[in-house]
């Protein structure tokens, strides 16, 4: 045997050696070997886990499952790959954690650990599942003539991921064996306070149902409730987001909306009324008012859009500093057309003849008197004269 072998024999023993001194070896309990295999099988863990995401990823595109409407479809077109990733990695964790028969502690602590993040990921997955059942909903609502189960789609998704959230933390309890029947009669004893805390929530789900059974309005619709103005946006559980004419969002509570007077002003069926006070200056004859009521009123008969038989001008009232004139109609929207635009051009129209007629547009004036108090008053002709 050469030195060469010699040397080869003698780092085989010596690796032998320090391989059974390892295995030998107890870190908290545990076996050496068991703490090399449990850290290894993690990180291989990890690196499975970024691979099943990948496959679950590229599996998505699959033509099967990348074209359709229907509920497997929609899902797996969702972010369902990291949380599906994980569900799996949690299983093999659990499988591995198993094998090597740990201390009851550790074993019990890496339990609890996969439990939460298995728990977690499935209620994603539920979370994902809901957000699918209520794409398919809304297509489904879509195509029917009627207009609640449009309202009725976004509600029922968002009861069930409430429903989703709750059971999963349920289902998760009972298996890190918390006694959920203790826990809810203790929900019990504290109703009556939540009763009390939560009587506007109550009160603005039943708003909710209200509206919906009601339906005043629609998504899309442009409705005005007290100063409140501008089209609905969504109809939720507790509140009504309405989206104003300066782009912002206004929130209403259920129980507010279903309290007060709704002027849904898209549900006129075209048919928009035009309402001015115009304001003329006193210099303004009775003759020339006449004529400009009359003119305006032929001008209107000319638009066919406009409803003759609704149709009042005339002078209203003698106001502060002004002599007004009511002018009031009705006219029909063609679809899609800007009612502002219409507005402005019935205003126009008015100027215009105003104008013509050499009259003048009236605006908030006052005229003091004052008297000269150090003229001497007129004479009496009833009192006696001086001598």
């Amino acid at each position: 045997m050469n030195a060469s072998d010699l040397n080869i024999h003698a780092g085989a023993q010596f690796l032998s050696s320090e391989m059974q001194d390892l295995s030998e070896k107890v870190i908290f309990l545990i076996p050496s070997w068991k703490w090399v295999v449990l850290i290894a099988g993690f990180v291989l863990l990890g690196f499975i886990k970024v691979g099943l995401s990948w496959l679950i990823k590229r599996f998505k595109f699959d033509d099967k499952f990348s074209k359709g409407k229907t509920f497997v479809q929609i899902f797996v077109k969702l972010e369902i790959e990291k949380s599906m990733g994980w569900i799996l990695t949690a299983l093999l964790a659990r499988v591995l954690i198993d094998s090597l028969s740990l201390t009851p502690n550790l074993e019990n602590y890496l339990t609890i650990f996969v439990k939460v993040v298995l728990a977690f990921n499935l209620i994603r997955i539920g979370y994902l599942a809901a957000d699918a059942f209520g794409n398919l909903a809304q297509e489904w609502a879509s195509k029917t003539d009627t207009t609640i189960d449009d309202q009725l789609a976004p509600l029922a998704t968002k009861t069930l991921k409430v429903l989703v959230v709750i059971f999963g933390i349920l289902m998760l309890m009972q298996s890190l064996k918390i006694e959920v029947a203790p826990f809810l009669a203790g929900l019990g004893i504290g109703g009556v306070a939540l009763a009390f805390a939560a009587q506007d929530t109550v009160a603005n789900v039943f708003g909710t149902i209200t509206i919906i059974l009601d339906a005043p309005f629609k998504m899309g619709d442009r409705i005005k409730i007290g100063e409140t103005e501008g089209f609905v946006e969504e109809v939720g559980f507790r509140s009504t987001r309405i989206r104003t004419f300066y782009n912002s969002t206004i929130t209403l509570p259920n129980s507010v909306v279903a309290k007060e007077k709704i002027d849904n002003l898209t549900d006129r069926n075209g048919v928009v009324r035009f309402r001015q006070i115009i304001g003329l200056t006193y210099d303004a004859t009775m003759p020339q008012i006449q004529q400009f009521i009359q003119t305006l009123r032929s001008q209107l008969k000319q638009d066919l859009t406009v409803d003759q038989s609704r149709v009042s001008i005339s002078l209203n009232s003698f106001g502060e500093s002004s002599l007004n004139v009511l002018v009031n109609f009705h006219f029909q929207m063609a679809a899609g057309e800007d009612e502002n635009v219409r507005t402005e051009g019935y205003l126009t129209l008015i100027h215009h003849l105003v104008t013509q007629m050499r009259m003048d547009f009236a605006f908030p004036t006052q005229t003091m008197i004052v008297q000269n108090k150090l003229q001497p008053p007129p004479p009496n002709p009833g009192a006696p004269q001086p001598n």
